[in-house]
């Protein structure tokens, strides 16, 4: 969906970048988890989720010695951890973490020294989604806790990013158990540029719920469709 023009732009800043940086900063295995500069191709998925993370903010300057992640799992279970940015600009990419995860809160942390502190990249940039399992329509996440020193007692909201292939008018409904919790219209969106969903979940009892975002594109009246399941664990542990 991204026009020709958009696609070499995006080319030439993934020369540039990389032209920039030399190989110290590529892509590759650092022990726990692979990180570096990863330029990823265009995108031509109808809807991409590009973060999952609980809504709570720490100052991220100066940078930290260290990153960390906290998540809930009901059981053991296989995890793809995945961070980039959400805008490229650096084409930052870590994944394929190795810790073996249980069920409960689970936690990761790596040094920023690596590569995030010779980027001078800004932590507020990052977007980080933990899947558990995902097809064409619908991926299984467990919401992620982004912070450096100390976690929140308690989650009281998530913040949902995507982006779409195309111009688009999309609408979301968050349901638990068939029962519509909350619903709300996102208005038109526009090709390659983020868009958040937030839900204030104060108020809400643990359980899994699901967060379903439909719509059409505007070019051509092609439908958009995507599910994400989440659990919702209200207190931290």
């Amino acid at each position: 969906m991204l026009s020709f023009i958009n696609k070499i732009l995006v080319i030439i800043l993934i020369f540039l970048t990389c032209s920039a940086y030399g190989d110290k900063l590529d892509y590759k295995n650092r022990g726990d988890r692979w990180e570096g500069i990863k330029p990823q191709p265009v995108s031509g998925r109808d809807i991409e989720l590009l973060s999952a993370t609980v809504d709570y903010n720490e100052k991220w300057q100066p940078v930290p010695a260290n990153c960390k992640l906290k998540f809930y799992l009901q059981q053991a279970t296989k995890v793809d951890i995945d961070v980039q940015e959400i805008r490229p600009k650096h084409f930052y990419k870590l994944d394929r973490v190795i810790p073996n995860w249980k069920a409960g809160f689970n936690s990761f942390k790596w040094s920023t020294n690596d590569v995030i502190a010779q980027l001078d990249l800004k932590l507020t940039t990052l977007g980080v989604v933990a899947r558990l399992a995902s097809d064409d329509d619908k991926e299984y996440v467990a919401p992620v806790i982004f912070y450096h020193n100390n976690p929140p007692a308690a989650i009281n909201g998530y913040l949902f990013v995507f982006k779409v292939g195309g111009n688009a008018k999309l609408k979301y409904v968050i349901y638990q158990a068939n029962k519509v919790v909350i619903e709300d219209n996102l208005d038109k969106q526009f090709v390659g540029e983020p868009f958040v969903i937030y839900w204030d979940s104060h108020k809400a009892q643990a359980g899994t719920y699901e967060l379903v975002v439909d719509g059409y594109f505007l070019d051509n009246n092609d439908p958009i469709y995507k599910v994400v399941s989440f659990y919702h664990q209200p207190t931290v542990k």
